[in-house]
């Protein structure tokens, strides 16, 4: 109990009200009155597990609970969604199954109308645990869409820094390409040189002190 009023407000009410949901959902949520004749009369009924809104509205209300029992345990649940989001996906699911299954439903009782407020009250939790994480920008920034329309940019960057590294600096002399004349005249130079060192090599030594 000390971790769970460690948590937000909003888990404290999602977790509460997704438990009384869960015993709720066992009651007959569905229930017709009928005459027996002289014998007396009767009644019967259905939970909430009668047909498929009621199904998925009580299956997402234990995956609820585990994922609150597990952040309290600190057990790290590999989902690349967080808490809030996750929470929050899950409570609007189930207001809106609740709701549903109401409406489409025959001979409602007293205890399906406090499912529906139940499950409300865990959507209300859950936009609280929003809040709490930073509100709408939060569920924004776990959107796929938002993630990879933010890193085409930083990836871009890069690509548009490379050509600017590779100019030149500025205030730096930059030499001027020799014209073909240039060239012709350094390749004759450096053929000339070359001869006249072979021609030293090729000198006795006794002519060359001489």
């Amino acid at each position: 109990m000390e971790r769970l009023k460690a948590l937000g407000r909003g888990t404290q009410l999602m977790f509460i009200a997704s438990v009384l949901l869960i015993i709720d959902s066992f009651f007959h949520w569905q229930e017709v009155d009928f005459d027996l004749g002289p014998s007396g009369s009767g009644s019967a009924g259905v939970s909430a597990w009668d047909n498929f809104l009621g199904i998925v509205m009580g299956l997402l209300t234990i995956v609820l609970i585990a994922r609150i029992a597990a952040r309290l345990a600190a057990v790290d649940v590999p989902i690349p969604l967080s808490f809030a989001t996750t929470s929050f996906v899950l409570g609007v699911l189930i207001a809106v199954f609740a709701v549903l299954k109401n409406l489409t439903d025959d001979y409602s009782t007293f205890l399906s109308y406090v499912g529906v407020g139940l499950a409300i009250i865990i959507a209300v939790g859950a936009w609280m645990e929003v809040q709490e994480a930073g509100g709408v920008e939060h569920l924004k920034s776990q959107m796929p869409s938002s993630a990879g329309a933010g890193s085409a940019p930083a990836a871009a960057a890069p690509a548009a820094e490379a050509p600017a590294a590779e100019a030149p600096a500025a205030g730096l002399p930059v030499a001027a390409p020799e014209s073909p004349a240039e060239m012709t005249e350094s390749a004759e130079t450096a053929v000339e040189d070359a001869a006249a060192g072979a021609a030293d090599m090729d000198t006795p030594s006794t002519e060359r002190e001489t």
